[in-house]
């Protein structure tokens, strides 16, 4: 995520934890390999006086082991301990030459110039390989410079030449402002690659922000195609439901006039591919219009409803049963040919009187009963359906001149009374 910190990291990069804890480590391992450096160095150094002057050497050497000892438990601490004493004990490093060349130059008189002058290079040494904060730089270079003016009045007392000593403070001067110089140096380059690494993580907090907006606007996509996919197959059943609606008659849930045209062009391309013989037969309840007149539209709703449960239940498999239209109905009779259409349609029309549903204006049976015309669709008339309808709509308005509720098959000349339910079981 972007901070502060990626925004200006120039004004905040000494309050970022994680650059500090950089500069730490980075504090630490200085520490420790300087306090490594520094303590092997006195140690040569003091082997070297030992050799050249061995008279000073058991002087020396008592001086020398306590200030590598010190340098090697200072890097043994720093390993161990790490950041939490980093900044103290860096300084104690950097005191430790110090310290030992004061020695030697209290030791071996022969060497105060040498001494001297090397007491003025380790402030920018220090400096540059301990690089602390600007406050504590300055704390260590007070220390420091109160050994180097402690050296030079210890000098001065003991007979050191007032020059020598004026020499040897402008050299801890000159090597103080060094030291701050480098400090400085080390510090701005500190803070350059800080911001380096800010503004690389600034990037990288971008990129992660860019990649969870990409994988959030996945997420919002793939939802967005389930929605869709189920909104999908929601529109494919309500379109299949309105399908299955708009060819069912609400009234009776038969088939209405568009699944019979549908039906019955299917029906009449098979026989014509095929062969084979169907029926039409076409029903009309008789006097309903007086049924609504005397008893109520309602009435007469529920003479359809009873009409068309009567037909389906009296169908067989595969027999289409439709209203046809008002209180009109017709069943597509499959492999029906001409011998067989005039029991089919009796079943029928005896199904609607057995019912039993009353109708008191329709003399002389008192209950609802149906007039039917029936025709064969072959081979020969399967090409032109609209004149088969022709033919069963011709056939029962015969039936309805005959004298209502009786089957009136096309192309026959005389019509059928309806056989009652027992006698067609008796004659079977």
């Amino acid at each position: 995520m972007l901070t502060r910190a990626t925004e200006k990291p120039d004004a905040t990069a000494p309050k970022d934890r994680r650059l500090r804890a950089v500069y730490r480590r980075e504090l630490q391992n200085s520490v420790f390999y300087s306090a490594l450096v520094v303590s092997a160095g006195i140690a040569v150094t003091s082997a070297i006086f030992a050799l050249a002057l061995p008279a000073v050497a058991p002087t020396c050497l008592m001086l020398t082991v306590p200030l590598v000892l010190l340098g090697l438990v200072a890097a043994r601490a720093v390993r161990k301990r790490g950041r939490r004493f980093a900044i103290p004990l860096g300084m104690l490093v950097g005191l430790l030459p110090l310290l030992s060349i004061a020695s030697t130059v209290v030791l071996v008189r022969q060497s105060e110039a040498t001494a001297v002058g090397t007491l003025g290079l380790i402030p920018v040494a220090f400096a540059i390989f301990i690089p602390l904060e600007r406050r504590d730089h300055l704390i260590w270079l007070v220390f420091a410079n109160l050994i180097l003016v402690g050296v030079v009045l210890a000098m001065w007392f003991s007979g050191l030449d007032s020059s020598h000593a004026i020499a040897a403070l402008l050299a801890a001067a000159l090597a103080t402002a060094l030291s701050l110089a480098a400090n400085e140096v080390q510090l701005r380059r500190r803070r350059q690659m800080d911001g380096q690494l800010l503004a690389v993580r600034g990037l990288y907090g971008r990129m992660k922000e860019h990649e969870l907006d990409l994988r959030r606007q996945d997420e919002f996509l793939f939802m967005q195609q389930e929605t869709l996919v189920v909104q999908q197959a929601e529109l494919l059943r309500l379109n299949e439901e309105l399908e299955t609606i708009a060819r069912v008659d609400a009234l009776t849930g038969l088939g209405n006039r568009l699944r019979l045209n549908e039906d019955l062009a299917a029906l009449a391309a098979r026989i014509e591919r095929n062969g084979g013989t169907a029926g039409v037969l076409l029903m009309d309840l008789d006097r309903f219009k007086r049924l609504n007149d005397c008893a109520g539209h309602l009435a007469g709703d529920a003479a359809l409803r009873g009409v068309a449960d009567a037909l389906r239940n009296t169908s067989r498999v595969g027999d289409g049963v439709y209203r046809y239209g008002g209180e009109e109905f017709l069943v597509l009779l499959h492999d029906c040919d001409e011998s067989s259409l005039y029991s089919a349609g009796q079943r029928y029309i005896t199904a609607i009187q057995a019912a039993g549903m009353p109708h008191p204006d329709n003399p002389p049976y008192g209950l609802v009963t149906a007039s039917a015309g029936a025709t064969e669709l072959s081979q020969a008339n399967c090409t032109d359906v609209d004149s088969a309808l022709h033919d069963a709509d011709e056939a029962l308005y015969r039936a309805k001149d005959s004298g209502r509720n009786r089957l009136q098959i096309y192309d026959r000349p005389d019509s059928a009374d309806v056989v009652p339910m027992d006698q067609q079981r008796a004659a079977s």
